[in-house]
């Protein structure tokens, strides 16, 4: 057990043990992630979900300490209110007992709690519906970072939102940006005149922006607890597996060029990844009162059926049109941030039954469009149709054809060719470090610990009563008791 010490969680979201063992081998010389893995404790979890595996629903699991079939996650956007009481986050214990809780981006963390007497700092996921932050210094940095996102979905944008950008950078210096941060992001500009592929890294710059503001709210604060959540590795293992596993597909269906264009993206990202793990590290080491915890959730692995390039791929483009096209008046729905390809938008309720028919009157190619009504008059709706010629697709509304425009749908060309050439697996793992302790030499763990030991593990650290719809953290405990003492001062690493 870790004794009651503060603690650091970094949710690595996504990335496999096969990832992290990779990156070892690959780094021979050294890295904070074999540091991490020599001197830490692993733990080979599984998420017990049921149903389709996605972090909105796999986050929530191991910050609530019970599955998708009691918290009942599904999306981003959903009203958790009812949720929340019933099965609150994890943070919301540790504040109500008294502790002091730092959040940066972990999901589900929008709106700001009512309550902010015990938070050091409080940024929400990316998918918020809003930039509100605190304290509110941060609210120009998250202003931009939700445009670049709405920017981002499927394609990384190239232009910047200047105006947002203009209040955002002023403020960057106090926030934390860094000399080395900036200079890695001028180099990522510079990399872009050079290079146009290389506007995908912008998805980790943000990342690197955020980080810096984290890492030094953490060390004026000193909070007992402190979460940061990232995807900017998931999100190239998603599209670029095939460049650095190229073994693990049966038909090699890319070209050479393909995959020497991408063969640099997951260590490219896993890089920066092992950056910020060293950081942490350094700070743990720094201040003995912590322990840093590295947690996935979930993990990743090849999607063997993929046989082709994602060249195109038809999308909505205005969905403001889209709902015209419905007749569903500008002021009768809003739009919320979803994970393309899906699209969320909320419709006054009573207008649920006629979003749902009207939604079950469009047709492409003689189909119907994919949607879920989520209740409440929200709604998610996606199409994905892969590699049409723009003439190929036929839309009709009410039997109707329809143009492209009016239906406000795109034909979009994917600047990566890439399709889900990874996705999601139950099988992630988890990481504990405290340099004050040696574990029993071994590797990861054989058994899987579910991650709704992680919730429960955590408020015993912190000796708060683990409440009865939370399991006993047995086997997690377990592992973490056969940590054994040492008197070195510092662990030795590059």
């Amino acid at each position: 057990m870790l004794n009651g010490k503060r603690l650091i969680v970094y949710e690595l979201n996504e990335v496999p043990i096969k990832i992290f063992n990779w990156f070892v081998q690959r780094n021979s010389n050294g890295s904070n992630v074999a540091s991490l893995m020599r001197n830490g404790r692993i733990i080979n979890t599984i998420t017990e979900d049921s149903g389709h595996l996605s972090p909105w629903i796999t986050w929530p699991t191991m910050h609530r300490g019970v599955t998708n079939a009691n918290h009942g996650i599904f999306d981003f956007g959903q009203n958790l209110k009812f949720i929340n009481q019933d099965y609150p986050p994890i943070w919301e214990f540790l504040a109500k007992g008294g502790l002091r809780v730092g959040m940066f981006g972990s999901l589900h963390t929008y709106p700001l709690p009512s309550d902010l007497d015990n938070y050091a700092f409080y940024v929400p996921d990316t998918f918020a519906a809003g930039p509100e932050c605190f304290p509110d210094k941060f609210t120009a940095f998250q202003e931009f970072n939700l445009r670049m996102v709405d920017q981002s979905g499927r394609n990384v944008a190239r232009g910047l939102p200047l105006r947002d950008a203009g209040r955002f950078l002023v403020a960057a210096p106090a926030l934390g940006l860094r000399a080395k941060t900036a200079v890695k992001l001028a180099g990522q500009l510079a990399s872009e005149q050079a290079n146009s592929a290389r506007v995908v890294r912008r998805r980790t710059s943000q990342v690197q922006i955020a980080f810096d503001f984290f890492l030094k709210e953490l060390k004026q604060t000193t909070p007992d607890a402190a979460f940061f959540f990232t995807n900017h590795v998931a999100s190239s293992m998603h599209r670029f597996w095939p460049a650095t596993f190229p073994k693990d597909y049966p038909n090699q269906f890319w070209g050479e060029h393909w995959a020497s264009t991408w063969s640099g993206e997951i260590p490219f990202a896993m890089d920066e990844a092992d950056a910020q793990i060293g950081d942490l590290m350094s700070f743990v080491e720094a201040d003995r009162r912590y322990a840093l915890i590295v947690a996935t959730s979930m993990g990743q692995a090849a999607v063997e059926e993929v046989n082709d390039y994602l060249k195109r791929q038809l999308n909505f483009g205005d969905v403001k049109s889209f709902m015209r096209m419905l007749g569903i008046a500008d002021e009768d729905w809003y739009q919320q941030r979803a994970m393309v390809p899906i699209f969320t938008v909320v419709v006054k309720e009573s207008l649920s039954n006629m979003m749902a028919d009207r939604l079950s009157s469009v047709r492409v190619n003689d189909q119907a469009i994919s949607y879920e009504n989520r209740g409440h008059g929200v709604f998610s709706f996606w199409l994905g149709h892969h590699n049409l010629e723009t003439h190929e697709i036929r839309v009709r509304y009410n039997d109707q054809p329809v143009s492209l425009k009016t239906a406000g749908l795109i034909n979009m060309n994917i600047q990566d060719e890439a399709d889900t050439n990874a996705y999601h697996v139950p099988e992630g793992c988890l990481f504990v470090y405290d340099p004050e302790v040696k574990p029993k030499p071994s590797s990861a763990s054989k058994t899987l610990v579910s991650t709704r030991e992680f919730a429960p593990f955590i408020l015993s650290n912190f000796d708060i009563t683990r409440p009865a719809h939370m399991i006993e953290p047995e086997s997690l405990s377990a592992y973490l008791s056969e940590f054994k003492p040492t008197s070195r001062d510092r662990i030795e690493r590059k």
